[in-house]
């Protein structure tokens, strides 16, 4: 019989592991609510930020978290870069357009990480890799720990930013109507790059936080796109409270079924669900249908 210390402590794992998904589906959701494009490309650039951050700890011995001052300014560059080169004249084409060329992206970054670091998983082992806080039954992993508060701080942020200022409500106003943000003065073209930008940003920074307790190669960006896109699908495309909410209920559900069922099942459940979720409410938990 399992005890209810290995429960907690797999809830606990599901929870962190959760927040990190949901930063990912985030920038992945933001980018399709504001721009329409399925970026298949996303989970690749949560690598890439992984293999930044790897060198920077490696060759310069800079660690994961201070390393953000780079990695995040930077991928907010790459973003920028991203789109008006690939993305930018895609806007515009059909659905089909844009599933080829982000897949071609995706196999650019893949098999341009395979060139220079080869296939082989790499890791990094900080002070805190394996260090723990033990409350009662429970042990609290800190890197896990501080990778899930530093995403769920940053979803908070994001939310608050898409809120409050002037340039996230003009990203909402941009996703909402295009056409109708045009008219009123705003700059579409610039509010499409920036949340582009954005969302790269979004997918950077959880791949950085992941680093010290996660293995990096060039393929693992498959198991990100994958997970951002169920979740994003559960929670509602274009919704950052449903991609957050889907987040965590994949991050609970992957747990759990490795707890009681098989690891290597954990995948075919959230797939599952998915296909549950598409054939009884395909708008998702917190997504509205389309009339």
């Amino acid at each position: 019989m399992i005890g209810v210390d290995v429960i907690g402590q797999s809830l606990l794992s599901g929870l962190f592991m959760g927040s990190v998904y949901a930063l990912i589906a985030i920038g992945f959701t933001l980018v399709f609510g504001v721009t329409d494009i399925v970026n298949f490309a996303h989970g690749h650039l949560v690598m890439g930020a992984m293999f930044v951050t790897y060198i920077l700890f490696k060759v310069a011995g800079i660690d994961p978290y201070v390393s953000l001052v780079i990695v995040l300014p930077l991928f907010f560059g790459i973003g920028a870069v991203l789109y008006k080169v690939v993305i930018q004249g895609i806007v515009e084409a059909p659905h089909s357009a844009h599933m080829m060329v982000t897949l071609g992206l995706l196999l650019f970054l893949e098999n341009l990480a395979n060139l220079f670091f080869g296939g082989d998983l790499r890791g990094v082992t900080t002070s805190y890799t394996t260090s723990s806080l033990v409350l009662g039954p429970v042990a609290v992993p800190l890197a896990r720990a501080g990778a899930a508060s530093v995403s769920l701080a940053a979803v908070l942020v994001l939310a608050l930013f898409l809120r409050r200022t002037s340039l996230g409500k003009a990203i909402r106003a941009a996703a909402n109507n295009r056409e109708g943000a045009a008219l009123v003065g705003i700059d579409v073209g610039r509010v499409y790059l920036i949340a582009f930008s954005l969302g790269t940003m979004a997918a950077a920074l959880a791949g950085a936080v992941i680093v010290p307790f996660s293995l990096v190669s060039p393929f693992v960006g498959h198991d990100f796109i994958l997970k951002a896109f169920v979740i994003a699908v559960l929670g509602g495309l274009g919704s950052v409270t449903g991609a957050l909410v889907g987040g965590l209920l994949i991050g609970l559900v992957e747990a759990l079924s490795s707890l009681w069922i098989s690891a290597s099942l954990g995948n075919a459940i959230v797939f599952a669900i998915l296909i549950v979720v598409l054939l009884y409410r395909p708008w998702g938990i917190l997504g509205q249908a389309r009339v």
